[in-house]
Order: structure tokens, then C-alpha cells, then sequence
């Protein structure tokens, strides 16, 4: 997919006059370089400020006809949709429920919070709109769950993918597709194989989406990661450090822009999400992919052996592992001869072998080696990073 210059030139003349961006963007832009150049970006600190601010500030005054409350800058936030933005999403998520198979007739259970947690109706308004039958059961109570359940003939799950499991164990039917979310999924592989093992004929739905950006991307039939449904989002990935984008396939942090939102329309926003963006072929209309979601936050970045380290996206790496108990910790060093020596420090147990499967993790994730990796019972509180060559 090409920079869809049209839809962004659209976006700018209407964004330019909003009191919001009055003065901050030009109408029109000749092209990605000149969007990247031209264009601010914009944070979350940003968009809470103003949202905090007497009847929401300049994202004020939108009739809007649903608003869910989503947890922000050390408070709850308003996240609002206009009518419109409803009729869109659903327009979009009707492509992939389509593509999905999903038809008049079937029967979904929604596991997903309603209280606060934009999911719920999200996955509720989408399923009612294609003539599903939709259940809003929200999290818990395994067992009456897969009562009502089997009793009503749901054939489509959708929430989060551990809870997925104990509604197998507790005897709900295997479902024909399963839209997974709340948790790291097809990142998380000794999950994601538990939930395909269990379901063996089941279609695996992984998404990612953001309250403020609903939704962002997809797994499609014969597709990988997820695909961004590209005609409600324009998607970047910057260096965060230069704030330059980078070539597809290169690590860097998601930068979001709303192409038709209504209400609260962000441009070049900031979510501090680690990802990789590439380009497919078609899967379903859609070219643009995170093949691997998001992996990390892009926090406390160390640069080791000429590569950028984010640790938040270690995280990944240690999943499915039950010896260990999630808690690392990064110690680069300098060698005798001027190199950097980097250490990765993991409390738990377990011998070579599971030191072996690390140190193919890091690399693969990271693309450089681990020079030690030590696993100890014990491992006391402290930073992520310790850089012993500023000493």
C-alpha cells in the first residue's frame, strides 16, 4: 500500500479547521515525506490534557452517542464515539466477519468486560449489526458459563484466551471462530498452542486496538499477525528517539492516525507500542501487517552492540516459560576490548536447556546475541537496564 495521500489530504482539510488543530496543520501535504515533516505528533499526555480540560476542551461539543471511560493519566477518561464512527466500525468489521465465515444465524458469547472496558459492546455492536445473536456474559463463573452456553447453541466466542480454556475444561463445545483479546495471544506461542490444541478446528482471531482507536488491526484468513484495517487508520512506525519513521520491517514505535473519526480524531498519535510494520499481498483487501502485534513498550531504550534494546519487549520472550517467574533484568557491560558484553538476569529456576531456549529468543527478537544468561531462585527488586559502561 501506497501513502494513501487522498485520504490524508482529506483528513488534514477538515482537521486543519478544527479548534484542536487550528494552526497546527496545513490543509494538504504532497506526500509522506512532507507528512512526516510537517505533521506533529502527538502523545497521550496530550490528548488527556485536553480531555481534562471544562466539557472536554476542543473535543468538546460532538454529539456523540456512546462514551466509555477508559483508565489515562492516572484517571478515567472519556472515549467517545458519534454515531458515524459506530457506523464505520461496523462497516469494517463486517469485512472480517464476513471473511471469518460468520453468518446469520450463529450465536456469540462475549467474555469481554461491559463495566468500564471498551471491549464488550465493541464485539457486542459488531455481532448484533451482522445478525448474530449475541450473549453479553462478561468474565468469570466458568462453569454456569458453559451451561448458558451449551444450552443456547453459541457457536463463537469471544474474550480473553486463558478464560477461553477453562470454558473448554468446563464443556463448553469447541466454537467454530474465536476472537481472542485482553492478553498476549499470538505472540504468546505456549498459549496460543494451548488454545489451538483445544480447539482444533476453530479459526484463532488475534486483534490489537486501543480505546482511543477502535479497532486497529486484525487476523484475517490466511493471514499472519494482524492486518490493519487501513481504511479507518493510517498507520507509522518512528525511531523514538529521532522520531523518523523507519523502513518496513524495522522495530520502532506505532504512530496512528484516524482517516474519518468523528469524534476525538487523532493524527500522528503516539502509542507507545513496540511493533514491526511490513507489507503483504492481499489478505482480504488488506496490505498492511503487524506481523508480530505489538511486543513492548518503548521505555528505558539502551543501545547494545549498535542496536536499539527496549526492555519492556524482553517480556516476550520469557511467555510460556513456567519455570521462570517474569523477572529480568539487562546488565551491559564493556569488554577488555571496548565492546559491550551484555547479561540477561532472570529470576526462577531451570538449567541449559532452558538458558538455550533464551538466548534463540533474544537473538531472534532483538537480532544480537546474549553473552550469559543467568538464571537464579532469587533476583532483587531494581531497574530493568543496568549500564555499567557509564561507570
Amino acid at each position: 500500500m501506497s501513502f494513501p495521500l487522498e485520504a490524508i489530504n482529506a483528513v488534514l482539510d477538515r482537521l486543519s479547521r478544527h479548534p484542536f488543530y487550528l494552526g497546527r496543520l496545513p490543509d494538504a501535504v504532497s506526500g509522506l515525506t512532507e507528512f512526516a515533516s510537517a505533521i506533529p505528533l502527538m502523545s497521550r499526555a496530550d490528548f488527556v490534557s485536553e480531555m481534562q480540560k471544562p466539557g472536554y476542551g476542543t473535543f468538546g461539543g460532538t454529539r456523540t452517542v456512546r462514551m466509555n471511560l477508559s483508565p489515562m493519566g492516572g484517571g478515567l477518561v472519556p472515549v467517545m464515539q458519534t454515531r458515524g464512527d459506530l457506523d464505520r466500525m461496523i462497516a469494517s468489521c463486517r469485512t472480517h466477519l464476513d471473511a471469518c465465515g460468520i453468518d446469520d444465524g450463529d450465536v456469540c458469547a462475549v467474555f469481554f468486560g461491559y463495566h468500564l472496558f471498551v471491549a464488550g459492546l465493541f464485539y457486542q455492536s459488531q455481532m448484533e449489526a451482522h445478525g448474530v445473536t449475541c450473549i453479553p456474559l462478561g468474565p468469570g463463573e466458568a462453569d454456569r458459563a458453559a451451561e448458558i452456553c451449551n444450552a443456547n447453541n453459541v457457536n463463537i466466542l469471544a474474550g480473553n484466551p486463558s478464560f477461553s480454556i477453562r470454558l473448554l475444561e468446563s464443556g463448553v463445545r469447541t466454537p467454530k471462530v474465536f476472537f481472542a483479546g485482553g492478553e498476549a495471544f499470538s505472540g504468546n506461542k505456549t498459549l496460543y498452542n494451548s488454545v489451538a490444541n483445544a480447539m482444533p478446528d476453530t479459526m484463532l482471531v488475534d486483534s490489537f486496538s486501543l480505546s482511543e482507536f477502535l479497532p486497529v488491526g486484525r487476523t484475517f484468513p490466511g493471514g499472519q499477525g494482524v492486518h490493519i484495517f487501513d481504511e479507518l487508520v493510517y498507520a507509522e512506525v518512528i525511531d523514538p528517539e529521532t522520531l523518523k519513521p523507519v523502513e518496513d520491517g524495522e522495530r520502532g514505535e506505532l504512530v496512528l492516525t484516524h482517516l474519518h473519526k468523528e469524534a476525538q480524531p487523532l493524527i500522528r498519535y503516539r502509542t507507545g507500542d513496540l511493533t514491526i510494520k511490513v507489507e503483504t499481498p492481499s489478505v482480504f483487501g488488506r496490505t498492511i501487517c503487524l506481523p508480530n502485534v505489538v511486543f513492548g513498550r518503548t521505555d528505558e531504550m539502551v543501545k547494545v552492540k549498535g542496536v536499539k534494546i527496549y526492555p519492556s519487549e524482553l517480556r516476550t520472550i520469557l511467555l510460556g516459560l513456567e519455570e521462570l517467574k517474569g523477572v529480568y533484568r539487562l546488565v551491559v557491560s564493556a569488554t577488555a576490548a571496548g565492546g559491550d558484553r551484555l547479561s540477561l538476569m532472570l529470576k526462577g529456576a531451570g538449567g541449559d536447556q532452558t538458558a538455550e531456549i533464551i538466548s534463540k529468543r533474544f537473538k531472534s527478537q532483538t537480532l544480537i546475541s546474549v553473552d550469559e544468561v543467568v538464571i537464579s531462585p532469587e533476583l532483587d527488586e531494581g531497574p530493568l537496564v543496568v549500564d555499567e559502561r557509564k561507570k
